[in-house]
């Protein structure tokens, strides 16, 4: 149950609430099972405090400090949190859907289950964090930081990564079918056996990513740099390689559709390879 006080206290409005929290900077605001929807809170400061099972649907909490808060269960489809600090916070479960986190600091935060269909990400920060069979399908990431994130059987596919930062990232086995990666910086990139099926990775810069075993059957590597990257037994299979930088890539064994190319194709127009050990 949520703390009474508390509640009476966030009824004053921001400016008495943040003033409070000065005052009381070792409390915990408990707001477990609260129903906080359609309220309009900008800036508010709600470090550390528990959201366990609480409903904040359509709610405005734009430039929020949420840092290091429990969102278990938490209800925030349609929510506002633009700009907000949601850095190392716990989203277990969490209702997302079309939320909006458009330039948010989500860094080291802990996404478990979360529903985050459709959700607005576009320049947020998510450096370090984890998500856990997340269902991200249709996620606005344009310009995102993702770098040194790590995926676990999570759904990114539909999923809009245009000029976002995936380096060093762990997307291994993820589902990016029909993602749009254009323009994407994907160096070290970790997508051994993603499905990359139909994804548009249009200049994408692949230096040194694992593909090994990935899909990539009809995906756009037009003017893409995969320069040392490992695509060693990948499925290229109707993919539009023009332009693709391949030089020094390992293209063992490489899925082309009618052939598999054991040794590495030179081809001038389109792939440059060496050995199967580079």
């Amino acid at each position: 149950m949520a703390n009474p006080e508390h509640l009476t206290l966030l009824k004053e409005g921001v400016e008495s609430w943040n003033a409070w929290r000065v005052q009381n900077p070792d409390i915990r605001p408990d707001f477990q099972g609260a129903d906080l929807g359609r309220l309009h809170l900008p800036g508010i400061d709600f470090r550390h405090a528990n959201f366990y099972e609480a409903n904040l649907r359509e709610s405005v909490f734009t430039h929020a400090n949420f840092e290091s808060s429990t969102l278990y269960r938490c209800d925030l489809c349609m929510a506002n949190l633009s700009h907000a600090n949601l850095s190392l916070v716990d989203f277990y479960k969490t209702n997302l859907y079309t939320a909006n986190l458009s330039s948010a600091n989500l860094r080291h935060s802990h996404f478990y289950r979360a529903d985050m269909q459709e959700t607005l990400l576009a320049k947020a920060d998510l450096g370090e964090s984890n998500f856990y069979e997340v269902d991200m399908r249709e996620a606005m990431l344009q310009s995102a930081s993702l770098m040194r994130t790590t995926f676990y059987y999570s759904n990114l596919s539909n999923v809009n990564l245009c000029q976002a930062n995936l380096s060093s990232a762990s997307l291994m086995g993820a589902n990016m079918a029909k993602a749009n990666l254009r323009w994407a910086s994907c160096v070290g990139t970790n997508l051994f056996r993603a499905t990359l099926t139909g994804a548009d990775l249009t200049e994408a810069n692949l230096q040194e990513a694992v593909l090994r075993l990935a899909n990539l059957s009809h995906a756009c590597l037009e003017n893409a740099n995969l320069f040392r990257a490992n695509l060693s037994e990948a499925c290229l299979d109707y993919a539009h390689l023009a332009g693709a930088n391949f030089k020094k890539t390992n293209l063992w064994r490489v899925n082309l559709g009618q052939r598999i190319v054991t040794n590495p194709v030179l081809n001038e127009n389109a792939l440059v390879g060496d050995s199967p050990g580079s």
